[in-house]
């Protein structure tokens, strides 16, 4: 008890270092990262569609995971798409992920199996058209993401009490 070298107390919660208050939850955050996964390739996949409905290109979903489209007449459209997709991914960051420090994690990770899956069905990405416009999609969703999500953060938690009810000390 009197050891110095060692203090139970201190090291009580060593096992939580990376992980704040909450426990390490491995199957919640699989299960934030199919949902984030899932509504980045839809978002794409429907902002691609639309774009390139709207300028007359040749909509199919395969161009989504070909980084040679990035090259073609059809590429401004495809990087408005990942824009767009940036903007939806932050709505989706404050639902599913909810806490600002987790954002950049999230976002680089769901562009991670993008770059993958694109790397796997069209080769190595080498368009700089393709880079810039998923970096810059990846910057806007994290800057974005965080501030929002601060914003939630912020917020007033409800205790349960209509405004009408609450009590005003400095009334009292």
């Amino acid at each position: 008890q009197d050891c110095p070298q060692y203090d139970a107390q201190r090291h009580k919660g060593m096992g939580r270092k990376f992980y704040g208050r909450q426990d390490f939850n491995p199957t919640l955050i699989i299960t934030q990262m199919v949902a984030m996964q899932a509504a980045f390739f839809a978002s794409l996949g429907i902002a691609s569609s639309a774009a390139l409905m709207c300028i007359g290109g040749h909509v199919e979903l395969g161009r989504i995971f070909r980084s040679a489209e990035y090259s073609g007449e059809d590429w401004i459209a495809l990087c408005l798409a990942t824009v767009v997709t940036a903007v939806v991914m932050v709505a989706v960051l404050v639902l599913v992920v909810e806490r600002a420090k987790k954002c950049l994690d999230f976002v680089v990770t769901y562009h991670f199996f993008h770059f993958l899956t694109t790397w796997a069905c069209g080769g190595l990405p080498l368009q700089g058209a393709w880079w810039a416009c998923n970096v810059s999609a990846i910057v806007l969703a994290t800057v974005v993401g965080e501030w929002c999500c601060i914003k939630a953060e912020q917020q007033e938690i409800p205790l349960g009490r209509r405004k009408e009810e609450a009590v005003d000390l400095q009334q009292v």
